[in-house]
């Protein structure tokens, strides 16, 4: 009667071992999040103008969100100002500016000083919680 082969498992020694595999899942899985994080940043600087010319005749001034799928846009085409209004399905003029007209956004009121004749919050609050001074 012939000798029959057995086939065993490697030997053991050649395995890299439980520690050697979970090193390797961890240095594949931090390279994908790696190439995942490069991507979303290159597309945010992609969609900010990185291909775009500086020169371009179209601007956007300012955006305004009126809802949740709906928002209006003020844009500069060359030297006409056109506020635009945007939602999921359309994109519509509402109004289309005059050249020249000012579309800057108005500066900030500065904050009224109080007078010393107002009582102040901390005064009114103590009043009213009964410990006046």
């Amino acid at each position: 009667m012939a000798q029959e082969t057995l086939f065993a498992a490697p030997d053991a020694a050649t395995s890299t071992g439980a520690a050697g595999g979970a090193f390797e899942v961890t240095l594949a899985l931090l390279l994908v999040v790696g190439v995942i994080a490069a991507l979303a940043w290159f597309a945010r600087r992609a969609r900010g103008g990185l291909f775009r010319g500086r020169n371009s005749r179209i601007q956007v001034l300012a955006t305004q969100a009126l809802g949740v799928k709906e928002s209006a846009v003020l844009v500069r085409v060359g030297d006409t100002d056109i506020l635009v209004g945007v939602s999921q399905g359309s994109v519509r003029p509402l109004h289309v500016f005059p050249v020249g007209s000012n579309t800057e956004a108005p500066p900030v009121p500065e904050a009224v000083p109080a007078t010393s004749d107002q009582p102040n919050f901390k005064d009114l609050l103590m009043k009213s919680l009964g410990m006046n001074k």
